[in-house]
């Protein structure tokens, strides 16, 4: 049996400020996208959190510039998150150091939680641009 590809028009594109305030807009219209997808709740609470680290990432990258927020249907069951800026720190670190240095840091987290709610994760630069995309299983209409 074949499978169905995805329907191609199941994705989000938004642009938000490079601003912490602009966290919940991310997260709001993520969870929506996905609720009218019929993603269960699970694949929804997962992606919010995604949602959370990958803006705060790219907003702490390049405090004030705009980052792009990418929601898709990629296959059946499968979706990916991509978040696309312009870093002005150097861009991620390597996957090995995507934790902590020490426990007790305030941050160095978001990338290892990110990583544990995906069932990938990917990072492309182009130039001074980042793109970082979790793709995880959903259970949905899309």
């Amino acid at each position: 049996m074949n499978a169905t590809p995805p329907d191609t028009s199941a994705t989000m594109n938004r642009q938000y400020a490079g601003e912490a305030a602009t966290l919940r807009a991310a997260r709001r219209d993520v969870v929506n996208w996905l609720s009218e997808c019929g993603a269960d709740s699970q694949t929804i609470e997962r992606a919010s959190l995604i949602t959370s680290e990958l803006a705060s990432n790219a907003i702490q990258a390049a405090p004030g510039l705009p980052y792009q927020l990418r929601v898709s249907a990629v296959a059946p069951n499968a979706a990916s998150l991509s978040i696309r800026n312009r870093a002005t720190d150097g861009g991620p670190p390597p996957r090995a150091d995507w934790r902590p240095v020490d426990d007790l840091a305030i941050r160095g987290r978001g990338l290892s939680i990110v990583e544990s709610l995906s069932d990938e994760v990917t990072v492309e630069t182009d130039g001074d641009e980042v793109i970082v995309t979790a793709w995880f299983r959903m259970i949905s209409a899309c």
